[in-house]
Order: C-alpha cells, then sequence, then structure tokens
C-alpha cells in the first residue's frame, strides 16, 4: 500500500470517527435532561402529616418492582404512550394550560417502588377544560424523579422518552386523568416556550409528529392550537 492510499485510508477513518462522535452528542442532547429532575433525600421517603388524597396519591403509584434501595442505579419504565400520539393531542386531553412551572418536588410512591413528581403549575390561560374551574394554579403530576441517598449517590426513576418540567419554565401542557375517578391531574406531554419558539418537552424517536414543532415561532405553534381546537369543539 502506497502512501496516497494510506492517506486516504486515515482521512476516511477519522471522518467516520467525527460522524459516530456527532450522532452520539445529538442523541444525548435528544434525551430526558435527568440531571434537572426534582429530588428527594432518601430519608425523607416517608413524609409525616399527609392528607388523605397525599396518601391515595403514594399509594396509587404501588408497582410490583422491587423497593428503591442504595444499590440501584436507575429505574427506567416503559410503556407505548407516544404511539400514536399526535402533534396536538387535544381529543386524549381533559384540560390544555399555559403557565408556569412554580414548585416541584419528588415523593416516592407506598410501596417505595416508584418515584413521581408533581409540579405546582401557575395557569395564566386555560384553552380547554372540561372538569371544574381552575384557580390561579394548578397540581400537576408525571412518573419520574431522583433519589438522593445518604452516601451521597444518586438514582434515577424515569420514564422512557418523557422529559419532566422545570421550575421557572413556561409550558403549554396536555392534561389527562390517567388513573380512572382520582381526578389528579397527569401530564400527557406539553412544549415549552422559550424566547417566542416552541420545543417538546418530550423526546420521543425520530420521525415522531411532536418533533415537527421543535424551534417552531410560538404565534405559528398558537395558531395551530387554537385551529384544531376549534376543530375538536365543532
Amino acid at each position: 500500500m502506497n502512501w496516497k492510499s494510506i492517506t486516504y485510508l486515515l482521512i476516511a477513518t477519522i471522518l467516520s470517527t467525527l460522524i459516530v462522535i456527532k450522532g452520539q452528542k445529538q442523541a444525548e442532547k435528544d434525551q430526558p435532561e435527568v440531571s434537572r429532575f426534582p429530588t428527594i433525600e432518601y430519608q425523607n421517603r416517608k413524609p409525616a402529616n399527609l392528607s388523605a388524597k397525599q396518601q391515595k396519591r403514594r399509594k396509587k403509584h404501588n408497582s410490583r418492582s422491587p423497593a428503591i434501595n442504595e444499590n440501584t442505579d436507575q429505574i427506567l419504565m416503559t410503556s407505548n404512550w407516544e404511539l400514536g400520539l399526535p402533534a396536538l393531542p387535544i381529543a386524549k386531553s381533559v384540560a390544555v394550560v399555559i403557565g408556569e412551572v412554580t414548585n416541584a418536588q419528588a415523593y416516592f410512591s407506598e410501596d417505595e417502588s416508584r418515584i413521581y413528581s408533581e409540579f405546582n403549575f401557575r395557569v395564566d390561560e386555560v384553552l380547554k377544560n372540561h372538569d371544574k374551574p381552575f384557580g390561579d394554579s394548578i397540581l400537576v403530576e408525571r412518573l419520574g424523579g431522583r433519589v438522593k441517598f445518604p452516601s451521597g449517590k444518586v438514582a434515577v426513576s424515569s420514564v422512557a422518552h418523557q422529559d419532566l418540567p422545570q421550575v421557572g419554565k413556561r409550558y403549554i401542557l396536555f392534561l389527562i386523568h390517567e388513573y380512572s375517578g382520582d381526578g389528579d391531574y397527569t401530564i400527557l406531554t406539553g412544549y415549552e416556550l422559550r424566547n417566542g419558539l416552541v420545543f417538546p418537552l418530550d423526546k420521543p424517536g425520530s420521525g415522531h409528529p411532536i418533533l415537527a414543532y421543535k424551534g417552531v415561532a410560538e404565534t405559528s405553534f398558537r395558531n395551530d392550537l387554537i385551529s384544531a381546537l376549534t376543530n375538536v369543539s365543532q
């Protein structure tokens, strides 16, 4: 093999390596930001003085999985939540609201097998609501969160391809009652509103309908949403 052939081979190898690295970085970028998930201290996993509704909420998240402990690294729950989900899941939602997350808190399920998070959401605008009227804020929840052990180790609990909203950021949220009859609002999906643009809260696989709105102007997104809401109500 002459020097010219060796040079071409080296260039091809370097380029292919760069493509792989770029692909890995893009894949990492499209993953949920678990480092920003609400975190609960392990020693606080059994809060005292809970209301009856809070106790019921903890219990409904029980599962048949082993209890989370110091040996736990990650709890990744899988489901088909994104299959068939349109970009604007109005028909599936009991409410569609615009506002800001003002507080977030992670909790253990009663059997300590799962972590879920609750978010105080300041309601600035209600686009759809089939339930009782909202006040200035509502409580919404979603599976997922982090637990910090006394050793300093942190374990993450999450649902595949789902992210959690962050305090201080504005969102359009599509809400459902995941558990029949409980009246609690669960986030089906949502979009972050940032600097006049829209970004999907969740990170489904490439080609999913909700990704079509990534980086789209908020005004354009709202026009599509209002139009879709009108069509559904007719």
